[in-house]
């Protein structure tokens, strides 16, 4: 089954190469520390996301003398 999904995802032209690059390259690592530098990078990145759309103010409201809730 996952094998598959591997071969599925590295095949798929809607996949980004970036993310193709980076399963390729987790394949010959060590799993365990492959998945921990997986985890990290996505909590590393979501933080970010979320702190981008913590200050993100549409620019319909910019300006705006609306009080927030």
């Amino acid at each position: 089954m996952t094998a598959k999904i591997i071969d599925d995802v590295l095949n798929d032209p809607t996949i980004s190469d970036w993310l193709k690059s980076a399963l390729s390259g987790a394949l010959n690592r060590d799993p365990l520390d492959a998945t921990n530098d997986a985890e990290m990078l996505f909590l590393i990145l979501s933080r970010r996301l979320g702190e981008l759309f913590a200050n993100y103010e549409p620019p319909e409201l910019q300006n705006d003398s609306c009080v927030p809730l």
